[in-house]
């Protein structure tokens, strides 16, 4: 693992701090603690990044000179590969979920200021992912390029190595923690976070709040990825038991939607701490993790580390909800 760790191509602000949070703490009867991987970078912000090291590198060792990847209208994730594109002098391709809306904002502003081409697909065309890939890819080859396709997420055994890479900043904090809270969308920094606490050899209890699909979806993605490990570097990785720790309840009315009380603790979160919650991911397993407190699932007194992915570009769509809540 060591030297898989090594095939990096440097682009986070690394190590991200680890910050105390007294007034939460004092309230929860937890010491809670926020891992600021939102501050990886100003506008390639958040978890994809410390993935996105280990796939670029991957792809400049492939030669390839376009990254092709996908998402919805707002994915961080695609967000982070134009700025990684961008910055790294490739181009870049973004299949992106649902008819192209009418007012370019959030993290598709961005995608297009950073020179990302966006091409919009129908739901029913994005659940044949590969068939997208095959399409894009190939359209690219046929005129001369070459491509690298990037899986939803970043979420690949290669893209899994930065979350694996984390748990070395966490191993070398001076606080040991019992708990670590991350939000589960493609799986991969779950299944990163998990990796690492075993190379590590650290008794940190990696907890996975799902905020799309459920336990035997992201269970299969971890078994893809435990697959990957084994095909792709003749790896056994060992997942055994990480199914207790997903929990998938807290999706709400789903992905990417919220209710007004979800959004009332998105702004007292922000008014008591200075934290500042994205609605889609950290908001929901934030929330996950709170009722976890408050029906003793941690133990009063104990150490918690909530990672912060990112994600503050997708408060921005929501600003009509966020108007009705000041008027």
């Amino acid at each position: 693992m060591d030297k898989l760790l090594e095939n990096r191509f440097q682009l986070a602000h690394l190590p991200t701090p680890i910050q105390f949070m007294p007034r939460l703490s004092g309230e929860l009867g937890v010491n809670l603690y926020i891992k600021r991987d939102d501050l990886t970078e100003s506008i390639g912000s958040g978890n994809k990044i410390r993935k996105l090291e280990y796939l670029l590198h991957d792809a400049v060792q492939k030669q390839a000179d376009t990254l092709v990847s996908c998402g919805g209208i707002q994915s961080n994730h695609c967000r982070a590969v134009a700025w990684a594109a961008a910055k790294t002098g490739l181009s870049c391709i973004l299949a992106l979920r649902g008819e192209k809306p009418v007012e370019i904002e959030g993290n598709l502003l961005l995608d297009r200021i950073l020179g990302a081409d966006t091409r919009f697909y129908s739901v029913q065309d994005f659940k044949d992912i590969s068939a997208v890939e095959k399409t894009l890819t190939s359209e690219l080859i046929q005129n001369g390029k070459r491509p690298y396709w990037i899986p939803m997420g970043g979420s690949n055994a290669i893209g899994t190595l930065g979350y694996v890479r984390m748990i070395r900043e966490v191993a070398a904090s001076p606080v040991s923690f019992d708990h670590l809270y991350l939000a589960l969308g493609s799986g991969g920094t779950f299944a990163g976070a998990w990796l690492g606490c075993r190379h590590v050899k650290i008794q940190t209890r990696i907890q996975g709040i799902a905020v799309c699909d459920d336990t035997a979806y992201f269970m299969a993605e971890v078994s893809r990825i435990q697959q990957e490990f084994r095909d792709w570097f003749g790896m056994k990785v060992d997942f055994e038991g990480a199914e207790q720790f997903i929990d998938d309840h807290h999706v709400g009315i789903g992905y990417a939607l919220n209710t007004n009380q979800e959004l009332k603790q998105l702004v007292r979160f922000a008014s008591l701490e200075g934290l500042v919650l994205d609605p889609v991911y950290t908001l929901k397993a934030f929330l996950g993790m709170v009722n976890h407190i408050q029906c003793g699932k941690i133990e009063q007194g104990q150490n918690v580390l909530f990672v912060h992915t990112g994600g503050h570009s997708g408060l921005f769509p929501k600003h009509s909800e966020f108007r009705q809540m000041f008027t």
